[in-house]
């Protein structure tokens, strides 16, 4: 968001200073290992916020209430923030080059599962398909058209909703629920199908052993329908950096049991239970989680790590280079794909509270003097990081607030890093 996790601001467009997208990371955990270019996994998403203040904004607002509330004193983070799968959707579903919907896929969900994910109850509000816009912060579809938000679904299954990528709301006939469909402008879809199987109390009471789980993402296809993820095409340099939507945002809480016996850490204070939230606005990013998480995973092959607010090593990639549109993928020199590649292997949030650059090329950073004219090459990209949490504290970094060379306590980008030797 990530990922980690919620939302754009504006339309992928010409810009005084170019054509760029909007992109952003925050909390998503880490795929599998890597076998070969055929099976590079998407890149983590997280959590994100975009140019000014849409319905994305507030719904990412009401994301973290809605779910602190549901997760009552056991505010917890599952170790992951926006993921599309979380929403039901491939990877590839909003790229840039298209404009219809897939099967299933939302921009808003609400899953509540256990620790293997197994869903037992759910909401999601459709994916839409690109269109016009109404003016303003707040623009969304046209009230009436196809990208409007209005239409959705609901389950619930002792068993398991059996709902998931391509499927959206399960059905599942072998426990007792039901799943709905809902849509305000074509209301002969709307229905509700029960499930009478027999419910197993005991079953789901040992299911939740391996934890509980609430995630509520959301996603800036929610502004008329926005497409402006990758093209993840070759001819792009692209084929590798597919990894969502532009912007998406998540509030995830868990409690884990099973934990409970772990020993505490710097990286995980809290092993039973945790929460965390975050945003990326045009490359600003904040999270606050209770235990680490990966907010971007980049060289597939390596084994290096680095926090997010630590820039120390950090090659950035240009100004405008970012997944908007066509224009905006060229500007990024040898491909997307190998700004990706130069990144380190994972790149974590830690426990604490965190303000930095995303560290995903697809982001679109605004820096307000220079696309004013103001200044003749951008000053706050990247922006000065900020951490202070159970690793330590960072402050500084980018043109604005980097400490000369030799510093004391400062890192090669000119941070102040006082670490507790996470």
């Amino acid at each position: 968001m990530s990922e980690a996790s919620a939302c754009r601001w504006g339309r992928a467009g010409p810009a005084r200073r170019g054509v760029r997208g909007r992109r952003g990371v925050v909390g998503v955990q880490e795929s599998g290992p890597w076998k070969g270019p055929a099976e590079w996994a998407p890149a983590p998403r997280g959590v994100i916020v975009r140019r000014g203040m849409s319905q994305v904004m507030l719904t990412s607002l009401l994301t973290a209430a809605v779910t602190v509330a549901m997760a009552g004193v056991a505010m917890a983070v599952s170790g992951g923030g926006y993921q599309p799968s979380q929403q039901d959707c491939p990877a590839s579903a909003d790229a840039n080059n298209v404009d219809g919907t897939s099967p299933g896929c939302h921009n808003f969900k609400l899953n509540v599962e256990n620790g293997r994910g197994r869903r037992y109850a759910e909401v999601g509000l459709d994916q839409l398909p690109k269109g016009s816009s109404t003016p303003g912060l707040f623009g969304v579809g046209m009230p009436g058209s196809s990208n409007f938000p209005h239409a959705g679904c609901v389950a619930v299954n002792t068993s398991g909703t059996k709902g998931g990528s391509g499927r959206g709301c399960g059905t599942n006939q072998s426990g007792a629920g039901f799943t709905a469909v809902f849509d305000t402008e074509n209301t002969a879809r709307n229905a509700i199908a029960p499930q009478t199987g027999a419910p197993d109390p005991g079953g789901l009471l040992a299911s939740l052993q391996d934890g509980l789980v609430v995630y509520l993402g959301a996603d800036d296809n929610l502004d008329a329908g926005e497409h402006d993820g990758v093209d993840g095409s070759p001819l792009t340099g692209t084929a590798h950096s597919v990894n969502g939507p532009s912007d998406g945002g998540a509030v995830t809480a868990h409690v884990t049991p099973g934990a409970a016996t772990t020993s505490p850490s710097l990286h995980d204070p809290v092993p039973a239970a945790g929460a965390g939230e975050g945003a990326c606005a045009d490359g600003l990013c904040q999270e606050v989680t209770t235990q680490r998480q990966q907010a971007y995973r980049g060289n597939p092959k390596g084994k290096s790590s680095r926090d997010v607010s630590n820039y120390g090593g950090k090659k950035w990639d240009p100004y405008n280079c970012s997944s908007g549109d066509l224009k905006s993928e060229q500007a990024c020199p040898g491909g997307m794909d190998s700004w990706r590649n130069a990144e380190a292997h994972s790149v974590y949030a830690e426990p604490g509270v965190q303000v930095y650059e995303d560290p995903d090329p697809q982001a679109s950073p605004i820096d307000p003097l220079y696309e004013a004219g103001a200044t003749p090459q951008p000053s706050l990209y990247p922006i000065p990081a900020a951490y202070v949490g159970t690793c330590g504290v960072v402050a500084g970094g980018g043109p604005v607030a980097s400490a000369p060379a030799g510093t004391p306590s400062t890192n090669s980008a000119g941070q102040v890093v006082v670490s507790t030797g996470c």
